[in-house]
């Protein structure tokens, strides 16, 4: 083996133990991250493995880009949120982080289709669900609907939820302009119309056969006679009749009027 040759082993060996190989093999330093979510409770999933609730501290990741979720633990699924992150951490980094939720609340009125005011602002007809993403929520709303009292609804003081009302119907004052008394009133009259008028239609009926009757009987009277006073007798019955046969139609146009309109 000539002197180069061996010259080139053994600074190849050197390289292979030397201080650079001992840097490369080194652990890691390891980090810390703390999580909070206020008064709210969170699921934490770190690169969507499930590491516990907040609050909470992990303190043996790695350096370098993490994928954080928070899902909201709430009673009312549907209302959940949930916030989701990329967190860089360097080598040995401890860091907390602090996320806020959105609040949401749906607004829940029997009957539904009320309109929701959040103060002189209309916001949307129930059921209605109101997000604190572009304004922080109010203590209470008021709902309205036509013939319903206007009804203040209290929100959830803190996180989400359902806020639901019972509307009262609408009743006027009691007096001369009582609907309920106004109607009974209209009855009361329409029924006495129809009493009135299907007695005059009745007895103007009767009346007119009755004339009727009589002229016959003195038109076959001065048939058998001759005598003229007996002629005029019929022709004022036979006048009698006729006026009392168009009373009786007349009163029963208004019956059947009456009739058909209440």
């Amino acid at each position: 083996m000539t002197p180069l040759v061996a010259a080139i082993l053994m600074a190849g060996s050197l390289a292979g133990t030397g201080p650079g190989t001992a840097q490369d093999t080194a652990p890691a330093a390891k980090c810390t991250l703390t999580i909070r979510t206020g008064a709210d409770t969170a699921s934490v999933f770190i690169d969507s493995v499930r590491a516990g609730r907040t609050p909470l501290t992990l303190d043996s990741l790695r350096g370098g880009a993490h994928i954080l979720r928070l899902v909201q633990e709430d009673t009312s699924a549907w209302l959940t949120g949930s916030i989701t992150d990329t967190v860089y951490l360097s080598p040995g980094e401890s860091r907390t982080l602090r996320y806020a939720f959105e609040r949401r609340v749906m607004v829940v009125t029997d009957p539904s289709g009320a309109l929701v005011y959040i103060g002189d602002s209309a916001a949307g007809t129930t059921p209605l669900v109101l997000s604190s993403r572009s304004s922080p929520l109010p203590g209470d709303v008021n709902v309205v609907r036509n013939g319903y009292e206007r009804t203040m609804v209290p929100l959830p003081s803190s996180g989400s939820g359902i806020a639901k009302a019972v509307m009262h119907k609408m009743w006027q004052s009691e007096g001369p302009d009582d609907p309920f008394m106004t109607e009974s009133g209209s009855s009361e009259r329409t029924g006495l119309r129809l009493y009135v008028a299907g007695g005059v239609a009745v007895a103007a009926g009767a009346a007119a056969a009755y004339f009727k009757i009589r002229a016959d009987g003195s038109n076959a009277s001065f048939q058998n006679t001759g005598i003229p006073t007996y002629q005029d007798q019929t022709r004022r019955l036979d006048i009698s009749a006729a006026i009392s046969l168009a009373v009786s139609q007349i009163a029963f146009g208004f019956f059947t009027y009456y009739l058909l309109s209440d």
